[in-house]
């Protein structure tokens, strides 16, 4: 392990950051994609030399970068989105960027989920949909074509610009997202389709949810991406998927039913980041997550 962080992505004020440092002094924080310019600029004093890594974008932009995209407008402004974000990271010393690497679109995607049902409502995402509600992705999806190719796409692209961050000397971790129609890299033997240089960020919440649509085994696919070398960093949530319930909901990773102690076990010893990216109880969590590493 190389650090233990919390995601701010569940903190909305100065205060709310100020309390959880009191209660736990020992905080590290992962910079989230929804943190608006001010407030990042109104924490800086709360925060600085306590920043491990950084969600692209940080700050919150109007798009997310889309590196699946065969528009050359696109690719350069993604670029340039992601290159804001790693100003920030040397600003904050963070030495990893957690990105969202594309998706089955030529148009740069909105940060805003209601921009986002937009593009999940329309004729570009249709044919990878297997279940409307939720906009679940199709069980094959991996072996449609228009898949494949935009993921070829994207993993030129990500090589080059996790190139570019190297660098720089910072680390580009690429995340597993959420089994949604029109999202790439959501399944485990994905890893393996990346360049051999690539880093990555395992989210265990987004693959609990994967399990359940995809039919891999969830606990033997977290240790085969772990003992692949290739992960730097862990988000550690949980939802309550059960296979009718696919929600992406970031809950404790304390909840009852989920497999955190194994996680953790499995984790043990790596030179990964453990960050915690739930959207509430804070200090809960980080000392539920402390009594984890203390029993390894």
């Amino acid at each position: 392990m190389k650090h233990t962080a919390i995601s701010l992505v569940g903190f909305s004020s100065y205060e709310q950051i100020a309390s959880y440092i009191e209660a736990y002094p020992d905080a590290r924080f992962e910079l989230a994609y929804n943190m608006s310019p001010s407030f990042l600029q109104e924490v800086t004093p709360l925060i600085t030399g306590r920043v491990v890594s950084l969600h692209a974008c940080s700050p919150l932009e109007p798009w997310f970068p889309n590196f699946a995209s065969e528009d050359p407008d696109v690719i350069e402004t993604s670029e340039q989105l992601l290159m804001r974000s790693a100003d920030t990271a040397l600003r904050f010393g963070a030495e990893l960027i957690v990105l969202h690497p594309g998706y089955l679109t030529d148009a740069l995607v909105s940060s805003d989920y209601q921009g986002r049902k937009q593009l999940m409502n329309g004729p570009e995402f249709a044919p990878f949909i297997g279940r409307r509600e939720g906009y679940i992705a199709r069980a094959d999806i991996l072996r449609t074509e228009g898949y494949r190719h935009r993921f070829s796409v994207m993993r030129e692209h990500v090589r080059r610009v996790s190139g570019r961050l190297g660098e720089m000397g910072i680390v580009l971790a690429v995340e597993n997202l959420n089994p949604r129609a029109g999202y790439l890299y959501m399944q485990p033997e994905e890893l393996e389709m990346f360049t051999p240089d690539i880093r990555f960020c395992l989210d265990v919440g987004h693959l609990w949810i994967s399990h359940f649509v995809f039919g891999f085994e969830f606990l033997p696919a977290v240790e085969r991406m772990l003992a692949s070398g290739k992960v730097a960093s862990l988000h550690l949530h949980s939802n309550p998927s059960d296979g009718t319930v696919l929600e992406d909901s970031h809950s404790d990773f304390f909840a009852d039913g989920f497999p955190a102690q194994r996680i953790v076990r499995l984790a043990e010893g790596l030179p990964v980041n453990l960050v915690l990216e739930t959207v509430g109880n804070p200090v809960e969590n980080s000392l539920y997550l402390d009594r984890l590493l203390a029993s390894c």
